[in-house]
């Protein structure tokens, strides 16, 4: 099955198909992403505030769809916790930035 390629892309606010499709280095913001039984390919991509709808079959006694889904949300729980880094990150570089404010007493 050939895949549609989409390398360095940014989606923002869109209802994305990720099924069928490869997506490399691409950053997904507010979107809603679809992904269905099919073959697709996600690679060094970051997902912030995107939710997510699997419409996926997990087969009785099949390690593989188990193995296929635990490494989704493995990918998902990885996306998340680096926007909460990098929030950190950004608030901790935004307060030393910011002087102090003088104090002038009670009547200043």
């Amino acid at each position: 099955m050939l895949l549609t390629k989409h390398e360095g892309e940014t989606f923002t606010n869109q209802t994305v198909y990720i099924s069928g499709q490869a997506f490399i280095r691409c950053t997904f913001v507010a979107c809603t992403l679809v992904l269905r039984e099919t073959v697709y390919h996600l690679e060094g991509c970051s997902f912030e505030r995107c939710n997510w709808h699997v419409d996926w079959v997990l087969m009785w006694g099949s390690p593989e769809s188990l193995r296929e889904i635990k490494a989704l949300v493995s990918m998902i729980e990885q996306a998340q916790q680096q926007h909460l880094k990098d929030a950190e990150s950004r608030a901790e570089k935004t307060h030393q930035s910011t002087p102090p404010r003088a104090s002038g007493g009670p009547f200043a």
